[in-house]
């Protein structure tokens, strides 16, 4: 729990620092199957917006979630980071947790929108025989359809494009 702890102070000073006050509570999640195996830790730090007015948290959130996307990508990689040795992170990957930003219910909300965008996907391709294109996903979006869909033993996704034009295509397995 001491992770749990050093995580929440970290984001809730990084918090600090750009102007906003606010406490950070923090839960762990149930691992996915592939991080059961491997000792990671899906953490979820919640900003609490009690003392946010509705401007600063729309403000924390961004347009389309750029912020908050920007907040989670950056406390993956420094909390990460902190814990390890440059040894460790050079030969063992097995102790990378995760850590997910959560305010006002936007990450909620934008996970089950993200899974009927998976679901409508995977009708759109079985009824047309064809590929599904989905524009204007972040990295992390895109890797969370990905997982989504890999239950899917006849749906493949693989990404195509640069940033910031990338795109994740959903489409039959070609047997």
């Amino acid at each position: 729990m001491e992770d749990a702890s050093a995580s929440s102070d970290w984001f809730q000073e990084l918090l600090s620092l750009m102007g906003y006050v606010a406490s950070v509570n923090i839960r762990i999640d149930e691992p996915s199957p592939e991080q059961a195996t491997d000792n990671s830790i899906n953490f979820w730090l919640e900003i609490n917006s009690d003392n946010l007015q509705p401007q600063q948290i729309q403000r924390l959130i961004g347009s389309n979630g750029i912020v908050i996307d920007s907040l989670q990508y950056l406390a993956n990689i420094l909390l990460n980071r902190h814990g390890s040795s440059e040894l460790d992170r050079d030969v063992n990957h097995q102790n990378h947790n995760f850590y997910t930003v959560e305010l006002d219910g936007y990450r909620s909300k934008r996970l089950n929108d993200l899974q009927a965008l998976a679901d409508e996907a995977v009708q759109q391709v079985r009824e047309k025989q064809g590929e599904f294109v989905i524009k204007q996903l972040s990295s992390a979006d895109r890797r969370h359809i990905h997982q989504l869909l890999e239950e899917f033993p006849d749906i493949e996704t693989y990404s195509q494009g640069r940033e910031p034009n990338r795109h994740l295509i959903v489409k039959l397995v070609q047997v």
